[in-house]
């Protein structure tokens, strides 16, 4: 159930309607409760009394200028995000419409037009009395600086996330809190499957009945599922892969309980599918955006080296966290489930794979994907990591030499590649 719900949340979060949705409703109920105010204040309260006209005149206003407003607003988010898409990439929108600065704008925009709006509704059909009138035009007023704090920022926070480097950084963010999640519970309590295993022969397998993206698993509902019914259950995939009815997902070596077709639809309920990956349980998804958007600025149409550079810098930081060996060892909480570890090796991959083949030609993106690579290693200081690292160095090297023409360049990077595996051969050691 917390699984479900914290899923719901990062849903709602990352939805551009929600905020301005509930800053709406809220909005239109304060300018209804304002009428009959005279009959709900003490007669102890004077509120000074402002004329009706010049309410109407600011309503007006408000209402003219926050509808242009917001779809000035909502024209510039378009820009930024069509300038995500192609020069970044398409799977960095999510974090982008989760923006606390611009939902935030966008409802109190939006907010302030409902307000105007209904306002104007009440003075048509004199509802307002006097107080209600005075309310009316201080919460008015009240919106209005509001509005102008949010424009004023909203316009700096637009400018800056127009730069690759801030939406590198937002990718970052989202990935490391990611990772950190992972690293505190690698297997969400179930027992490891290393490598992928065959299904044994007269297992029952079960996949989910539509195409989509496994956004997390609700990991105490299929344990106590199992326990209730007396079945072993391995899980096939993990968070972030692609489901559809011919991929098995959970493999079920049954008890003695029949396993029937509301059994089984309980199981499949505790698969999070969307359209989306999701950061939550998946600390591949920001890793595989780093490693996208780098390939996206090397390629010709862009031609930014920097930009690819800037995306290593961040995959270096990340993959030096994911690569430090567990503090303790972990126990399985779910003893009836079976889940596929995630390694390094596969989160090395999925960084750097791509950039290394499409930065090959660019000696100054090869060295520092060189020094990205032997840095990781010395910041782990673990020796289960360096067959991985020495593949990656290795790879990178044999794209840059047959596709760097220049001799001296060339040399450069064997120079380096020969450094880098030295220093790994020397600091790390065996893990604990």
């Amino acid at each position: 159930m917390i699984t479900k719900l914290n899923n719901a949340v990062i849903r709602l979060r990352s939805a551009l309607w929600f905020r301005p949705t509930v800053a709406s409703l809220g909005a239109a109920a304060l300018a209804l409760l304002l009428a009959g105010t005279d009959r709900l204040l003490p007669e102890f309260i004077a509120i000074p009394e402002v004329d009706g006209g010049s309410v109407k005149e600011l309503l007006t206003l408000l209402a003219s200028a926050m509808l242009t407003v917001t779809t000035v607003t909502l024209s510039a988010l378009l820009v930024v995000l069509n300038m995500a898409v192609s020069q970044a990439s398409p799977r960095a929108l999510p974090g982008l419409m989760a923006d606390e600065v611009t939902q935030n704008a966008l409802s109190t925009f939006i907010a302030t037009f409902v307000f105007a709006l209904f306002g104007m509704l009440g003075l048509a059909i004199e509802a307002y009395d006097k107080s209600g009138l005075s309310l009316l035009f201080g919460c008015g007023l009240v919106l209005t600086i509001m509005a102008l704090r949010y424009l004023v920022q909203w316009i700096h926070h637009i400018a800056s996330t127009l730069r690759l480097g801030n939406i590198a950084a937002r990718v970052h963010a989202d990935t490391q809190a990611s990772i950190d999640r992972f690293l505190s519970d690698p297997l969400m309590g179930a027992h490891p499957v290393e490598g992928k295993r065959e299904v044994e022969d007269g297992t029952a397998t079960l996949a989910t009945t539509r195409s989509a993206y496994l956004c997390g698993i609700d990991m105490e509902e299929m344990q106590e599922i199992a326990a209730r019914n007396g079945l072993t259950i391995e899980l096939l995939c993990r968070p972030g892969d692609f489901l559809h009815r011919d991929r098995p997902a959970i493999a079920i070596h049954i008890g003695e309980e029949r396993l029937d077709d509301a059994l089984r639809g309980k199981l499949l309920d505790c698969f999070l599918l969307g359209e989306e990956r999701s950061y939550h349980q998946d600390p591949l998804l920001g890793l595989q955006i780093l490693g996208e958007m780098a390939s996206r600025a090397l390629s010709p149409g862009i031609n930014d080296p920097k930009t690819a550079i800037i995306c290593l810098d961040r995959l270096e930081a990340l993959l030096s966290q994911a690569a430090r060996p567990p503090e303790q060892e972990e126990v399985p909480r779910h003893e009836r489930l079976s889940l596929p570890a995630l390694t390094f090796d596969t989160m090395l991959d999925r960084a750097m794979h791509s950039i290394a083949r499409d930065a090959a030609p660019n000696v100054e993106v090869v060295l520092r994907q060189i020094a990205a690579l032997e840095r990781i290693g010395m910041a782990a200081g673990s020796e289960r990591i360096q067959p991985a690292l020495m593949n990656m160095l290795g790879l990178t090297a044999d794209y840059a030499r047959n596709a760097i023409a220049v001799a001296q360049d060339r040399e450069a990077v064997e120079q380096a590649a020969m450094r880098a595996r030295r220093r790994l051969s020397g600091s790390l050691t065996p893990a604990g």
